[in-house]
């Protein structure tokens, strides 16, 4: 069975897991760093300890991002990274994204 991908439109290609606005700002600051502290990563998005908890076990799941739990100083701190495939699919979104915008539509 053929590939259908290519000649999808860029908009029809877009990766809804990434989309939602509060997976998408979470993955956005995960590219620009090795790895965050989740405590810091949920200050700086301003959301809850909930929210950001249920967007992670999303993005986890997917192999988005990959989660530490370590001890810094006796105490216990989660960390999360993106992964490399996440690495790379958030690279392919931002490339369909462009198509869209710079495209006037994606068709």
């Amino acid at each position: 069975m053929a590939d259908d991908t290519a000649a999808r439109p860029p908009r029809e290609a877009l990766a809804n897991l990434i989309h939602s606005p509060n997976r998408l700002a979470i993955i956005a600051v995960l590219n620009r760093v090795q790895h965050v502290a989740f405590a810091e990563l949920r200050d700086s998005l301003h959301l809850t300890t909930p929210e950001l908890s249920r967007q992670i076990a999303i993005l986890e799941k997917e192999g988005m991002v990959e989660v530490a739990k370590l001890r810094v100083k006796r105490v216990p701190v989660t960390h999360v990274r993106l992964s490399d495939s996440g690495r790379e699919r958030f690279t392919a979104y931002l490339a369909d994204l462009r198509a869209i915008v710079e495209g006037g539509g994606g068709d």
